[in-house]
């Protein structure tokens, strides 16, 4: 389990409870599933815009390239 503090006095929680399996996020009161795969594929995403310096709102707002991924 990770744990991170997030706005407004909530915290973000992520959970696995086998390898390989589904992802469970818990922020405040808001729960949701990520398959596996798609975890990996957000870390892969995140990788590919910080290493590229890519423009994006949420990863990297002052990235300097603005190509559409």
């Amino acid at each position: 389990m990770i744990t991170f503090n997030i706005n407004n006095n909530r915290k973000l929680t992520i959970a696995q409870s086998v390898h390989d399996g589904n992802v469970t996020l818990t922020r405040g009161n808001v729960m949701e599933t990520i398959t596996a795969e798609d975890f990996v594929m957000l870390l892969n995403l995140y990788s590919y815009i910080k290493d590229n310096d890519i423009q994006n709102d949420f990863i990297n707002p002052h990235g300097k390239n603005t190509e559409a991924l």
